[in-house]
């Protein structure tokens, strides 16, 4: 769902910016609140699976445990690659929420192109994670226990630094 928000969001926005029409352009909005939504919602799934030990998921099993305090566990979401790459999405699309949410200032038009372009970076984005890292994927023989999270990551500063580190990337 959000790889099509982020379609729309893209392509629509544009078209609606080069001829003019107000009824493409005014869909820039909605559709980054679709995109940032739908990513939210997967992001907090997946945070989810990891809280409640869901060991059928293999990003789960590959970085967590039973042992892991909650605190690691939610940071463990974005302590493999699956999971920094749908934070890394879920970052974009807030920064493209906060875009649409701005207020008028240079005019429709040029929100629309802005738009459209992060709609693009959203959608190379999650054409990646959906394709080659997936974070739902799912094991066939689901492990009683997860490997656990890399030692370097279970510090308290590792909770705060990728996902503030992320927002001035992205």
């Amino acid at each position: 769902l959000a790889l099509v928000m982020a379609l729309v969001q893209a392509v629509l926005p544009m078209w609606g910016a080069r001829r003019g029409h107000a009824g493409w352009i005014a869909a820039a909005r909605p559709a980054a609140w679709g995109q940032f939504i739908a990513i939210a919602f997967a992001y907090a799934v997946l945070t989810q699976a990891f809280v409640s030990h869901d060991f059928s998921l293999r990003t789960v099993a590959e970085h967590s445990n039973t042992l892991l305090p909650t605190a690691y566990r939610v940071a463990a979401v974005w302590g493999g690659h699956e999971g920094s790459m749908l934070l890394w999405t879920l970052m974009l699309a807030g920064w493209g929420l906060v875009a649409a949410l701005a207020p008028e200032g240079h005019g429709e038009r040029l929100r629309a192109q802005v738009l459209a372009v992060m709609g693009w970076l959203g959608a190379g984005f999650l054409l990646f994670v959906i394709v080659t890292s997936n974070p739902f994927e799912r094991l066939a023989m689901v492990p009683a226990d997860g490997r656990d999270l890399n030692p370097l990551l279970q510090d308290p500063a590792m909770m705060a630094h990728p996902p503030l580190l992320y927002i001035g990337y992205v």
